[in-house]
């Protein structure tokens, strides 16, 4: 009688356990795969900080990508800082160049499709404090593809950054003119797909990385007290950068909204290295 109850509830464990695992599967039909789906234009509105040898400051403006032609995009960057550490008067960035993409290749591999977020799933609990647990759902579509392209930009720079004496009895600004000339590969993919025969989730994503050369011949040194340890070092200068638009499409359900996230290293003329980040919302969108 007793091996007879524990066979049923053996049975019983594997069945639960069986009807669960079902009710985990996730079934998907591919709908559409075509990266040129991909909004890669755009205008997003941003917030962000830079930090340089010279200053600390928190900024507002946009950034953008829009068609020129056929061939060139334009992009552009307009900041203005709202509080600095360092230094006197208005501070801002902008930028205006144009991307010629040389190559463009499609290669295929895995795109990540998230069907739900929840940053409230449920709650832990350690050492007497409560913690908030996340939680994505999410598959792969095996073979997908994406559009990568490389290409050469370039582009006009102008760069106002404060500056302080180390004694903080005496502000300043420094100006930095010129251009940027470097590299960039862009890689963007689009898959829509049906979920369980049910709902639609698009899985999309475009990203840019970009490398350029600095040349700012036109330095101006607003204060010479203010500027106290700092030497001209030349005219020339670098960066890398990274932008991520999380979810460039049109589906109902999109992951972090239309948000596109900017980092940026590099070094400039008498204002030394630089590290810059940001977060904007992209609207406009075109592709």
């Amino acid at each position: 009688m007793i091996i007879q109850t524990k066979k049923i509830l053996t049975m019983l464990i594997l069945l639960l356990t069986v009807a669960t695992l079902k009710a985990q599967q996730v079934t998907y039909q591919v709908l559409e795969d075509n990266p040129d789906k991909v909004y890669t234009k755009f205008i997003a509105p941003e917030f962000g900080m830079e930090s340089n040898s010279t200053n600390l400051s928190f900024f507002a403006g946009a950034n953008t990508r829009m068609g020129l032609t056929e061939a060139i995009t334009l992009e552009g960057i307009a900041r203005l800082d709202l509080y600095q550490i360092s230094g006197s008067g208005p501070s801002f960035l902008l930028e205006a160049g144009g991307f010629l993409p040389l190559t463009s290749k499609i290669k295929k591999k895995e795109v990540p499709i998230v069907l739900s977020y929840n940053p409230y799933a449920g709650t832990v609990y350690k050492d007497g404090r409560s913690y908030n647990v996340e939680e994505t759902k999410s598959i792969k579509i095996p073979e997908g593809q994406y559009r990568n392209e490389l290409g050469g930009r370039g582009g006009l720079y102008m760069r106002k950054t404060g500056a302080e004496s180390l004694a903080g009895n005496a502000s300043s600004y420094i100006l930095l003119t010129g251009a940027y000339l470097g590299g960039q590969w862009t890689s963007q993919a689009y898959v829509k797909t049906k979920i369980n025969n049910d709902v639609e989730r698009i899985g999309a994503g475009f990203t840019r990385v970009y490398a350029d050369l600095l040349v700012l011949p036109v330095s101006t040194l607003d204060n010479p007290a203010a500027n106290e340890g700092l030497k001209a070092d030349g005219a020339i200068g670098w960066r890398l950068g990274f932008q991520w638009y999380v979810s460039p499409h049109d589906g109902d359900y999109k992951f972090l909204s239309n948000s596109v996230f900017t980092a940026e290293l590099g070094k400039r003329p008498l204002t030394g290295f630089l590290f810059n980040m940001s977060w904007g919302f992209a609207f406009m969108n075109n592709r």
